[in-house]
């Protein structure tokens, strides 16, 4: 059994709410108020809800949310009645005078106090939160959007009446941790900051944990579900690019606002977004005072900032499993009125088992090429410095009859490793140029190249990971080739895989060298006849055998070969031994993202639907090779894998005017429909959908109407094929957090976790809906020495005093999982299904370890984050600013 970090409640005790109910009248109202900024840099913006409801907040010191109070997403959430919810009634006298206040600021002085008095019309009601629920007795709750806010908030006020305790060892008392609750209903371990340090360079660095809250459902499930998600929260010492700060207000209330920066004479100096500030100084409460970075850098005082995004620090990221596991037990502990039961998988009887690991093997390689369709296949390896061209060779020789033969190489020559694979290297000094590069001169070469072999480009590259972002007119530290080169490379129908640029290493020492002589003597005297007067086994000396050494492998070169090879569509014979399917079947993975479109710095202009379809053609016959297919949008048709991301990659990444909802998603409907009608023939179809991306667009992936709404398969079926869709879901804050195998035998520590198996787990409900649970610990956490699981073996307040240093600086992994259920079998049986995601989650084509999504699913989003425009600005977006024509 798989024990979670999530808690089902019933409806009756979820609490109750003070909402104030606003108008329509004050909805229209609202959506005549003027653009603002709260800065003279910022860009006029529209009013939102969330601006007034901070501004309440800081006036309050109490959660406070305005959302429009509907089920459904309102088509214009302006338009619609809304309510304000909070936790406590405001007084009237205060709740006027702030709202009146903040509308003056937005209107730039003006004091029209149009909002206040239609709220002042509202009516204050105090209901039960289980009130506004329906038809969870169907296994489908449904429930405003606010909802889901306030439950959280009140679980987290009952939690926080509970210090958390943290056992020691045996001659430490251990550790207990007192939470204050912030406004957005988050807890904080406010008095227990962790301090940290380096020496190079020298800095100091602070963080506290953090508990997270968040409402889900589970499938077919009645009860109402709340996911702890607890983090390592690292705290900034300077405000530069500070977002969010938390402000101490009491003894018991943190503020939390967001946070922006403003020039003043002497520079910049962080202010209180919305209006906060302003609107707590005119309700004559305790001003909002941000500080210095001085103030900020003690860590002691009132005021403190979150670390903006992912960046070095002292401190690493994490809570670790131990925490998890004794934060589970005390929830069970502290909500033991509100019977709050523990989310829990039961075992199957399903084992996935990885039958292959490494590089495709010489032996099965052109088998595993030949679902390419193309008799010939080139590796072309573009290199500048030497050693590269050696470590390429290294990675290679294991295609080689015989590793003499690299000897022979020369560059711009093919040369064969198989009957089908062969390769060519040139030497290309551009490829490190610190400034921009011709490369349709660079690059003439290759578009003949390309029309005698499917090739895919292996190229050497600088590994630059501390590379400053260019911004305005900014230069950016180094030049960067890779997106170009993806789009170059792309536009002459060939994929592509970097290598990162590596000096040659120092000779190792004499004394760093085992020092056996060459005749080694000491397995030269342990094959000496024994003479009659030797020493008995037991009495004589142990003899010490020289220690091993593993051989050092060059696992970025040989990682990045495995992934060309995956990228030009070698599929060998480990999923056939993986998966047990008994027909040809074709498996869809289906990849949606949005992405943001800019055409300058700081904003986005438009949004477009990255939309990325594969399919993985299976036949139960050894002697078919399986082969994958990408589907081309420009040509209409299913393409192999290469040639279907070139054809990706050399165009726009996403789609103009397809969006999650309304006509946008009908549009990416029709699409997908257009592109799944084409598959060939009346093979079965499996299709892996990423549930997060895609339950807006099909309404029957959401648990409220799981497997009656819309799906992918609709209009798919209709000459009799047999469509199945598998939902799989890894969102971080809604697949509950495993925490132990609670059923684990042997254990030595009871408080350390157990990690999870290779055993898939189910949950079934009342309503007879089951969804599985394929739950994983990360490679870094499964290997690489004993820093790798140390956040088993303690927290970060109970690591002992010799190692704390230096275990506090590494990231603490935790376990993760997915969630997969299936809205539609088809023929197959759902549990058939969720084994079949599992074993293509475990037996991954060019990893060892296990992936969160099925081979198709996962092959499709490598082919998104491959795009030059990943999370990027447009090539067209940069041609429109410099006036360019790019084709």
């Amino acid at each position: 059994m798989l024990t979670s970090l999530a808690y089902l409640l019933d409806p009756k005790r979820l609490g109750s709410v003070v909402l104030y109910k606003l108008s329509e009248d004050f909805a229209q109202a609202w959506s005549e108020l003027p653009r603002y900024r709260d800065n003279d840099t910022s860009k006029p913006v529209r009013p939102a809800y969330a601006g007034l409801a901070t501004a309440l907040s800081a006036v309050t010191n109490q959660p406070v949310v305005i959302m429009p109070d509907t089920i459904a997403p309102p088509d214009d959430d302006l338009t619609v009645p809304a309510v304000l919810a909070t936790t406590k009634p405001i007084a009237p006298r205060l709740l006027t005078r702030a709202i009146r206040s903040w509308e003056q600021l937005i209107r730039g002085g003006v004091d029209e106090n149009v909002l206040a008095p239609l709220l002042a019309q509202g009516e204050m009601v105090k209901p039960k939160l289980d009130s506004f629920i329906r038809d969870a007795g169907a296994g489908r709750p449904r429930a405003p959007q606010w909802f889901y806010r306030v439950a959280a908030w009140n679980f987290a006020a009952t939690l926080a009446r509970a210090p958390l305790h943290l056992p020691g060892g045996v001659a430490d008392a251990g550790q207990r941790l007192h939470w204050l609750m912030d406004t957005r209903g988050s807890l904080l371990a406010w008095s227990h900051v962790l301090e940290g340090k380096t020496e190079r360079p020298a800095r100091v660095g602070y963080a506290m944990h953090k508990l997270d809250f968040r409402v889900i459902t589970l499938p077919g499930e009645p009860r109402v579900g709340i996911h702890v998600l607890p983090t390592f929260s690292r705290l900034a010492t300077h405000w530069a690019g500070t977002r969010t700060a938390f402000v101490q207000r009491g003894k018991n209330t943190v503020l939390r606002i967001p946070v922006g920066h403003r020039r003043t004479e002497e520079g910049w100096e962080p202010y209180a977004r919305n209006f906060a500030a302003q609107v707590v100084a005119a309700c004559n409460l305790e001003a909002i005072e941000l500080g210095t970075n001085e103030t900020l850098a003690k860590v002691c005082g009132s005021v403190r900032a979150l670390v903006p995004g992912p960046t070095e620090h002292p401190l690493g990221k994490g809570t670790g499993t131990r925490f998890n596991l004794h934060l589970a037990n005390h929830i069970k502990e502290a909500t033991a009125k509100l019977k709050a039961e523990q989310v829990t998988y039961e075992r199957t009887d399903v084992e996935v088992v990885r039958h292959t690991k490494g590089p495709v093997l010489r032996e099965d390689l052109d088998h595993a090429l030949s679902g390419t369709g193309q008799d010939r296949v080139r590796i072309l390896a573009l290199y500048d410095a030497e050693y590269t061209r050696e470590r390429m060779i290294t990675a290679l020789s294991p295609y080689l009859e015989e590793p003499e033969q690299a000897k022979e190489w020369v560059d711009t020559r093919d040369h064969r490793l198989t009957d089908k694979l062969w390769v060519q290297f040139r030497r290309m000094p551009a490829l490190v140029s610190p400034v921009p590069v011709d490369w349709d001169r660079e690059l003439a070469f290759l578009a003949p190249l390309a029309k005698t072999a499917l090739t895919g480009v292996w190229v050497e590259t600088l590994w630059n990971p501390k590379k400053r972002t260019a911004r305005k007119s900014q230069q950016s530290d180094i030049y960067d080739p890779k997106r170009d080169l993806r789009r170059n490379f792309h536009l002459r129908g060939v994929v592509s895989q970097f290598i990162a640029h590596r000096p040659r290493p120092k000779p190792p020492k004499p004394e760093d060298e085992d020092c056996l002589p060459k005749n080694l003597e000491a397995g030269a005297e342990l094959q000496t006849p024994e003479a009659d007067d030797a020493p008995a086994p037991e009495e004589r000396e142990e003899v010490k055998k020289p220690k091993q050494r593993r051989p050092r492998l060059d696992y970025p070169a040989i990682n990045g070969l495995r992934d060309l090879t995956f990228r030009l569509g070698a599929v060998d014979g480990r999923l056939a031994e993986g998966v047990a399917l008994d027909h040809p079947a074709i498996l869809v993975g289906l990849h949606l993202r949005q992405q943001r479109v800019s055409q300058r710095f700081g904003a986005a202009d438009k949004t477009q639907m990255v939309e990325v379809l594969t399919a993985l053609h299976t036949d139960p016959d050894p002697r078919q090779p399986w082969r994958l297919e990408m589907y081309s949008r420009r040509d209409h048709a299913w393409l192999p894998l290469p040639q279907g991301e070139a054809s990706f990659g050399a165009g726009p990444i996403g789609v103009d005017q397809h969006a999650r909802h309304k006509e946008g998603a009908a549009l990416v409907r029709e699409h997908i429909k257009a592109a799944l009608r084409i598959l060939p023939g009346q093979t079965p179809l499996i299709i892996f959908v990423d549930t997060e991306a895609c339950r807006t667009i099909w309404p029957g992936l959401q648990h409220a109407q799981f497997g009656e709404g819309t799906l992918p398969s609709e209009g798919l079926d209709d000459n009799g094929r047999s469509v199945a869709v598998v939902s799989i879901n890894t969102s971080y804050g809604e697949v509950p957090t495993p925490v132990d195998r609670a059923d684990a035998r042997g254990r030595r520590d009871p408080a350390r976790p157990q990690a999870p198996d290779d055993w898939l787990h189910e949950r079934a409900t009342a309503t007879g809906v089951t969804s599985w649970y394929f739950a994983q610990k990360s490679r870094s956490y499964d290997g690489f020495g004993q820093t790798s699981i140390n956040g088993s073996t303690c927290t970060r307040f109970t690591i002992p005093s010799h190692l704390k240093e230096t275990l506090l600086r590494k990231d603490w992994h935790s376990f993760t999982a997915t969630q997969i259920t299936v809205p539609q079998p088809g023929q197959h049986k759902a549990k058939d299904l969720a084994a079949l995601a599992a074993a293509l989650c475990h037996q991954s084509l060019a990893w060892d370890a296990r992936t969160r999504h099925p081979v198709p699913l996962h092959v499709a989003g490598a082919v998104d984050r491959n795009h030059p425009e990943y999370r990027g600005s447009s090539f067209e977006s940069e041609a429109d600013q410099i006036g360019e024509d790019v084709s």
